[in-house]
């Protein structure tokens, strides 16, 4: 495989690990207001994210965020309570984000999907603080995970390990596939039916859009590395423009990260 080809897929992976590192920022705790600031200097509007979902979710956030003022970061703190934390609901259901309760028949925390992806991190030697005292199936945390192994792949390609870089996507994309892309649809469902501003439906439509072209960019990456199937390997490789768009708002864009997973 060629350095530029090589160099492109490391770029391309760090900047998936980033725009992951926004995703889970989201959703791990409320915008403060250095990251409500920050999302709004980013100019989403005239993001192209390579995804029709996405860019209209990047719209619908810029939209509100042009109307900010003084009661902002209470509105979407209110948001984020109600409709991400469940706080004074008992009988609508909201979008706690935890996989255990939109995959299990019960509906409630700790089922198996939490013991998989307890399972996987550990494979993975990755640790949620045990001083959150929450579970491990909680979006951001997956999000954490999908983010710490983009960076592996990133690694890895930078040192030339072909062969490294094909077990960590691997890994990866198994991961993808069995937490995430079985529950992305349901739980964006849900936020979407309970997010009162249009700032949280935009950041609804920004992450179902972003996990299922992930699905494609893993793919490409995959045949690049020779270990995909059903595209050739010159129409694979092409991240550097799918990618613009997640190093648009990845990064700076928010005022914290999860950082719980290490």
């Amino acid at each position: 495989m060629d350095e530029s080809t090589l160099e492109e897929l490391r770029a391309a992976a760090e900047a998936r690990a980033a725009f992951y590192r926004t995703l889970a920022s989201l959703y791990f705790k409320e915008l403060d207001q250095q990251g409500i600031d920050r999302l709004a200097a980013a100019d989403l509007a005239a993001v192209d994210g390579g995804d029709p979902l996405m860019n209209e979710g990047y719209a619908d956030m810029a939209a509100y965020l042009a109307c900010r003022d003084g009661g902002t970061r209470q509105e979407l703190a209110s948001d984020f309570a109600g409709a991400i934390l469940g706080a004074g609901s008992y009988e609508e259901r909201r979008a706690t984000p935890f996989e255990s309760v939109f995959t299990s028949e019960s509906g409630l925390l700790m089922q198996e999907a939490r013991d998989d992806v307890y399972r996987l991190l550990c494979e993975a030697h990755l640790a949620v603080d045990e001083g959150l005292r929450t579970p491990e199936d909680h979006l951001s945390f997956e999000f954490e995970y999908m983010a710490v192994q983009a960076e592996r792949l990133a690694e890895a390609l930078a040192q030339g390990d072909v062969g490294r870089a094909a077990r960590v996507l691997d890994e990866q994309r198994a991961f993808h596939a069995a937490h995430l892309l079985n529950w992305i649809d349901a739980y964006c469902d849900c936020l979407d039916g309970c997010a009162r501003t249009r700032f949280y439906r935009g950041v609804s439509k920004v992450t179902r859009g972003f996990v299922h072209a992930d699905e494609a960019l893993m793919a490409e990456a995959a045949v690049a590395l020779g270990v995909g199937e059903d595209e050739s390997a010159e129409d694979a490789v092409r991240f550097g423009g799918r990618a613009e768009g997640v190093h648009a708002v990845a990064g700076d864009a928010c005022g914290g990260v999860a950082a719980a997973v290490c």
